[in-house]
C-alpha cells in the first residue's frame, strides 16, 4: 500500500547546475509556491545560479561554492544545524550533489528513479519519483507530484526575473533598434555547428530584416574563440559580447531579442524563460528531451538521423535519453533548412504584431 503523507511545512530543494537545468528547474519551485503556500522553500544552489534568479517570492537561498571541498560541507552541515526539513528535493544526482543531500536533515529524502539517478544517487535517497519518457522540465515536476501535485495543477512556465534596469544595461550592450542574437557555443564541443553554417544564416537573417546579429558566449578561450570565429566570417559588423557580460546581462540581451539562435545550451530556456522565441538546433540529443520548453516550434532536430547514420541504429529502439557524442551529428543540420525556421519565425511574429 503507497504511503499517505501530509503537505509538507519546510521543503529544501537542492539543484546546483547547470544554468539551463536550474531555469528548468523554476517551473517545480513555482508549483511548490502555489501548492504550497504555507510551506517554506529552501534552495541550496551556486553563486551563479542566484546571481540569475535574483529574488524569487518566498524563497530562502544557501549558496554553496563550486567545487566544494571537505570544508564546504561541513559549512553546510552547519548552516543547517538545528533545522529539520519535512522533505527534500534531491533534484540533482552527481556525486557532488549527493554528498550535499547527505548534509541535508530531512524526514524524506525524494531523487531520481534509478535510470536518471547516477553515480550512487539511490544511497542518498529514501524515495524515488516514477520514471517517464518526457522532458526535463517534466522531470522535475515528477518531484511536485510525489509530494501529491495533479499533473495538472503543476505550472508550466519558467522563470528568470529581467527588470526594468536589466534590460537598460542589456540595451547598453546592443545598442539601439531590432537585433537577433547568435549564441554558437554549447558547453560541450559536440554540440556546437560549424562556424560557417552559423556565418550563412545570420548573413541571411540580415539581408530579409536589416537586424543587426548580437553575438554571446562565456568568457572561457574555447567560446570566445568559436565566436570570434563566426563574427569574422559576417558579412556585416556584429555585437560580439562574448565573456563580456554576466549571466543576468545574458539573459536580458535575449530577452530584448528578436530571437535567439543556438544549440543545446543554458541561454535557449533564459529565451523560453523570457519569451524570446528561440531556433533550437538538436542532433546529439532529442529536442523533446533538451529543447526550449513547453514547446520546440522553432527547432531543427535530426536526433533521429544521427541515431541511424553516426550511430548505425533504430532510433525507436534507443533509450530516450541517449546522446549521440559525435560532431557528424550536428553536421547534418543544414543552413536552408535552419533560414527557414527563421522565415517562418519572422513571419508569425510579424503576424502576431499586426
Amino acid at each position: 500500500m503507497k504511503a499517505t503523507h501530509s503537505a509538507p511545512s519546510s521543503i529544501c530543494l537542492v539543484r546546483l547546475s547547470a544554468l539551463g537545468d536550474v531555469v528548468l528547474a523554476t517551473a517545480l519551485v513555482s508549483t511548490l509556491r502555489a501548492q504550497f503556500p504555507d510551506a517554506s522553500l529552501t534552495w541550496i544552489t551556486s553563486a551563479m545560479t542566484r546571481d540569475l534568479l535574483g529574488e524569487l517570492p518566498g524563497v530562502e537561498f544557501v549558496v554553496v561554492p563550486r567545487p566544494m571541498r571537505l570544508r564546504d560541507y561541513l559549512a553546510l552541515r552547519q548552516t543547517l544545524r538545528g533545522r529539520r526539513f519535512d522533505v527534500l528535493l534531491a533534484a540533482q544526482a552527481s556525486f557532488r550533489a549527493n554528498l550535499v543531500h547527505a548534509c541535508v536533515p530531512a524526514r524524506r529524502k525524494i531523487g531520481f528513479d534509478s535510470r536518471r539517478g547516477r553515480e550512487l544517487h539511490r544511497w542518498f535517497v529514501t524515495e524515488q519519483i516514477t520514471y517517464r519518457d518526457e522532458h526535463l522540465a517534466e522531470g522535475f515536476l515528477g518531484f511536485a507530484e510525489a509530494l501529491g501535485v495533479a499533473p495538472e495543477k503543476c505550472e508550466r512556465r519558467l522563470t528568470v526575473p529581467v527588470a526594468a534596469a536589466d534590460l537598460a544595461a542589456g540595451r547598453k550592450l546592443t545598442g539601439e533598434g531590432k537585433y537577433f542574437v547568435i549564441n554558437p557555443a554549447a558547453s560541450k564541443p559536440e554540440r556546437n555547428w560549424p562556424v560557417e553554417r552559423y556565418a550563412a544564416v545570420a548573413d541571411h537573417i540580415v539581408r530579409q530584416t536589416g537586424w543587426r546579429i548580437v553575438l554571446t558566449g562565456g568568457g572561457s578561450a574555447v567560446e570566445r574563440a568559436l565566436v570570434d570565429a563566426v563574427a569574422a566570417k559576417l558579412q556585416a559588423p556584429a555585437v560580439n559580447l562574448a565573456g563580456r557580460t554576466t549571466v543576468r546581462q545574458i539573459a536580458a540581451v535575449i530577452a530584448g531579442a528578436e530571437g535567439l539562435l543556438a544549440p543545446d545550451t543554458g541561454p535557449v530556456h533564459f529565451a523560453a524563460a523570457t519569451g524570446t522565441p528561440v531556433i533550437g538546433l538538436y542532433a546529439v540529443a532529442r529536442s523533446a528531451l533538451t529543447g526550449p520548453w513547453p514547446e520546440q516550434r522553432y527547432c531543427v532536430d535530426r536526433y533521429d538521423g544521427a541515431v541511424k547514420q553516426v550511430l548505425g541504429r533504430d532510433p525507436r529502439a534507443v533509450g530516450w535519453h541517449m546522446r549521440v557524442h559525435d560532431r557528424r551529428a550536428m553536421e547534418l543540420i543544414t543552413v536552408p533548412e535552419v533560414c527557414a525556421q527563421f522565415d517562418r519565425l519572422r513571419a508569425e511574429r510579424t503576424a502576431v504584431r499586426t
